[in-house]
């Protein structure tokens, strides 16, 4: 009985089948999807535009056509996803499409965006009068346009004065869409100055800033700058300015530079140092007789009067003019009087002296001459030799950077008390024999002022020096050790002249110690307190380190 029923059950089955199947062979109907005319959606929707890779592709678009028959496609890009501004990035013959990194900036730019990150473009392709769909990016672009100065203006002026030497002279401001935006980059702006007209042939770098839009220059940093460019002191002359732009990418050190427009301004300089320089100087076994450049005369209140302050071993000496034998005095009878051509003249005991040479009256002396600090804070009142102060030709003063300790002292002559100096009143004249000046322990420049017999102890915290492997092995003789450089007298400007380095690496350091030691980091000429080591390669080099801004101590090679 159940095989019969299961029987009756699959024929019904078999019966409801055959009558399905015949059903839906008469209403089945077979479609072609529509022709389309589409642009692929990209793998990677965000796009970073690297400077440092100006050629690459930015990317590549393809797209299906089976609708316009086109042989030639306009691709489009807009700022919104009406395309109300489209903008062509190209036309090709085929049905892909690339640009490059720095063609799609400059598009995305000139299209008007005003952010860096994150900007929205929209893609479409139109073949004849048909478009594709739209496509979206996002991308990240860098900056075009080059800063604009917003103060100072062209032909401000700027009259300077010593009496406001440290007093702001002008706040110097720009505009950068760059700071503005979340590109998220360090952006460094460097204030360059130039001769007038002279398209910076020659720039004169007056101070740098990072991410920010302004700049404070002091009269003597603008004096300065301005002097540097070729304007004399106690005159008036035009300066030009421009703003240097640099970011730096990280990864390849690859440099974008924007330099903006220039500014002209007119600057009033003042003097700060004394030119007596003159064209006499001083040749003989000193020099190697012209091996090495002749020892300076200088000008005096006198007219035509000349002084040298030279240190000579035993030889002869003479005097000449312009480093030449043209114009040339020696001394025939040893009588004092100058003779043209004529005889060397004997020095006869090697020490410092003091040499006038009067061309008036054609007559000269030579006298010994040392000017120094002698006293328990020094050298126990001449146990050792008197601490020697050089003389400063920019000031017409003697100076000298020493360490005292905790006691008292006195200036003197040529190592001896026959003629000294003391201070009766604290009151910083020098009194002939006078009361001993009591000091504290400490750095100081010591300066002395013959003309109207004054002095003055300036306390400082470091004198500077190289150290390194490339020197004297990190420390096992002395560091070659900096002066300041007395020709900018407001500045904390140290120099040190022809110091011979082996390969190796080397650092600055205060007072022969590492409490306070300077690297570079960058190697960009820029000072990081216990930075890295700097290399070096062999060879003699002449070192500038610039203190004046604390925040940003710089160095420069020669």
């Amino acid at each position: 009985m159940k095989k019969y029923i299961k029987k009756i059950s699959f024929f019904l089955l078999a019966f409801s089948l055959v009558f399905v199947s015949c059903n839906t062979e008469q209403s089945f109907q077979i479609t072609s999807p529509d022709p389309a005319f589409t642009l692929q959606e990209p793998g990677i929707s965000s796009v970073f535009l690297n400077f440092s890779l100006p050629a690459n592709n930015a990317f590549t678009i393809s797209w299906n056509d089976e609708v316009t028959g086109s042989g030639s496609y306009d691709v489009e890009m807009s700022l919104d996803d009406a395309f109300t501004s489209p903008v062509s990035l190209g036309t090709v013959d085929n049905n892909s499409f690339s640009i490059s990194v720095e063609d799609l900036n400059t598009a995305i730019r000139n299209a008007g965006a005003t952010t860096f990150r994150d900007i929205a473009i929209y893609i479409r392709v139109k073949g004849g009068s048909t478009y594709s769909n739209t496509i979206l990016y996002l991308v990240t672009t860098y900056p075009l346009n080059a800063p604009i100065f917003t103060n100072p203006g062209n032909s401000d002026s700027f009259s300077l004065s010593i009496a406001n030497n440290k007093v702001e002279a002008v706040n110097v401001q720009w505009e950068d869409s760059v700071l503005e935006s979340t590109l998220g980059v360090d952006v460094v702006y460097f204030l360059e100055g130039g001769t007038a007209g002279s398209d910076f042939a020659n720039p004169i770098d007056m101070g740098k800033v990072t991410n920010d839009n302004s700049l404070s220059l002091t009269n003597s940093q603008l004096n300065n700058a301005a002097i540097s460019s070729g304007i004399l002191p106690d005159t008036t002359g035009d300066l030009d300015l421009r703003i240097r732009s640099v970011i730096t990418d990280q990864n390849s050190g690859s440099v974008l530079e924007r330099i903006s427009d220039k500014v002209t301004i007119t600057v009033t300089t003042y003097l700060t140092v004394l030119d007596l320089s003159t064209n006499w100087g001083v040749v003989g076994e000193v020099t190697g007789w012209g091996g090495s450049p002749d020892l300076p005369f200088w000008t005096t209140d006198i007219d035509g009067v000349l002084v040298a302050y030279v240190n000579l071993p035993v030889g002869e000496i003479k005097f000449r003019e312009n480093m030449a034998w043209d114009n040339n005095y020696g001394d025939n009878g040893a009588d004092g009087t100058l003779d043209s051509g004529g005889a060397n003249i004997v020095i006869s005991t090697a020490g410092d002296y003091k040499i006038t040479m009067d061309l008036n009256n054609l007559t000269y002396t030579i006298e010994p001459f040392s000017l120094g600090i002698v006293g328990g804070a020094y050298n126990e009142w001449g146990a050792t030799p008197d601490f020697k102060l050089e003389y400063d030709q920019y000031s017409d003063v003697f100076r000298g950077i020493v360490t005292l300790l905790d006691g008292e002292m006195k200036f003197r002559l040529n190592n001896a008390w026959a003629t000294n100096w003391g201070d009766d009143g604290a009151d910083g004249t020098l009194d002939p024999g006078g009361a001993n000046i009591v000091v504290t322990a400490g750095i100081y420049i010591a300066t002395v002022n013959l003309n109207d017999n004054t002095y003055t102890l300036e306390p400082i915290d470091y004198v500077w020096g190289l150290v390194g492997g490339a020197y004297n092995e990190w420390g096992a003789t002395p560091d070659a050790q900096f002066t300041r450089d007395w020709s900018r007298p407001f500045d904390d400007i140290w120099i040190l002249n022809n110091v011979t380095l082996i390969d190796g690496e080397y650092k600055f350091r205060a007072n022969n110690s590492w409490d306070v030691n300077y690297g570079d980091d960058g190697a960009d000429g820029t000072l990081e307190a216990g930075g890295a080591n700097i290399v070096a390669v062999a060879g003699t080099y002449s070192f500038v380190l610039d203190f004046s801004d604390p925040a940003h101590p710089t160095y420069t090679i020669n």
